[in-house]
């Protein structure tokens, strides 16, 4: 603690710093130092812990025509109240343009409810490609992969009280571009109870089977993680799934290039930070004259919120930010 400065004149300060830098027009996205040259080839793994999180990675991700984007989905998602029937028919606004979740899902913790998730965030993909041409949205269909080696790491479920560690559990779901810009991974590891070792499995078991699987076996320039904050001046997130997927990216070295996950720009650990395109924001949220979902993320994940979802500036006071910053770890 800063001796003498209240906590609140501490924030006002610190953002002031910030409003300051990017006014000046001196934040600027730090170089992940990799060497490679300008034209080279190479695969991003983008992380994330639901079906819906990924526009928190999306300024790393936008306009990179030399990177085979792979996006890992850790869990289906199941979990969600909005699968429930009568929480959805208060939520769905259809009438806005919001697509309703396909399947109908019964409840939570249900196969319809996972395959809603899944099918939720390939049109969101599909819909992002339209303006990005870029970012793999042209799905064929779905390989799944069974029995995958434990390699001593137990997979569990945690479903409402009810603990569950079959070895279906250790399955992944592939969908590949048809134009060969990248992959969709699922993986099945409980959606509210993800641990770090069940993460690092999922993703040394992607990274062994790259070519297996079909994927681009391109070298892997990167990997990034979804948003967490655990306390500091920004949206408050500390989601365990979230968490998780920090903890595996920040602990484990795969060896494969830097180990990104989105924080708070007023995070001390924060490297590299870079503003989403106007483009790819208005592609994700822009709304209608009469708050038409005309964006991929509303129009799509928008039976998974009650309203329409907010975009934060660069205060950083929502999930969703334009502004993004992030830690960089074995760079």
């Amino acid at each position: 603690m800063t001796a003498g400065i209240p906590p609140l004149t501490r924030g006002i300060i610190a953002w002031s710093i910030l409003l300051a830098v990017v006014a000046g027009g001196t934040v600027a996205l730090l170089a992940i130092a990799i060497a490679r040259t300008p034209v080279e080839h190479t695969a991003s793994i983008v992380v994330v812990p639901h079906p819906d999180d990924e526009f928190q990675t999306w300024s790393l991700v936008e306009d990179t025509p030399d990177e085979y984007k792979i996006f890992v989905s850790l869990t289906r998602g199941d979990e969600t109240g909005f699968c429930e029937p009568d929480i959805r028919e208060t939520s769905l606004q259809a009438d806005l343009g919001e697509r309703a979740p396909d399947p109908d899902p019964p409840g939570r913790w249900t196969p319809e409810c996972m395959e809603a998730r899944q099918n939720s965030l390939l049109g969101y993909l599909t819909q992002m490609s339209e303006s990005d041409p870029t970012i793999p949205g042209d799905f064929g269909a779905m390989t799944e992969y069974t029995d995958l080696p434990a390699e001593g790491v137990e997979i569990c479920h945690d479903d409402d009280g009810v603990r569950d560690c079959d070895a279906s559990l250790r399955t992944a779901r592939v969908w590949k571009d048809a134009a060969g810009r990248g992959a969709v991974v699922f993986f099945d590891l409980g959606d509210g109870d993800l641990t770090q070792d069940e993460a690092a499995w999922a993703l040394q078991t992607l990274i062994a089977n790259r070519d297996t699987w079909g994927l681009d076996p391109a070298r892997v320039g990167a990997m990034i993680g979804a948003f967490a904050n655990e306390g500091h001046s920004c949206y408050s997130y500390p989601h365990p799934d979230h968490v998780a997927v920090h903890q595996v990216l920040w602990n484990v070295d795969f060896g494969v290039g830097p180990q990104v996950g989105a924080t708070c720009f007023l995070d001390p650990r924060q490297r590299m930070s870079a503003f989403v395109s106007p483009e790819s924001a208005a592609a994700a949220f822009a709304l209608g004259p009469n708050g038409e979902r005309l964006g991929a993320h509303g129009r799509n994940y928008g039976w998974l919120h009650d309203d329409a979802f907010p975009l934060a500036g660069i205060r950083q006071n929502d999930l969703f930010m334009s502004f993004q910053s992030f830690w960089v770890r074995f760079n």
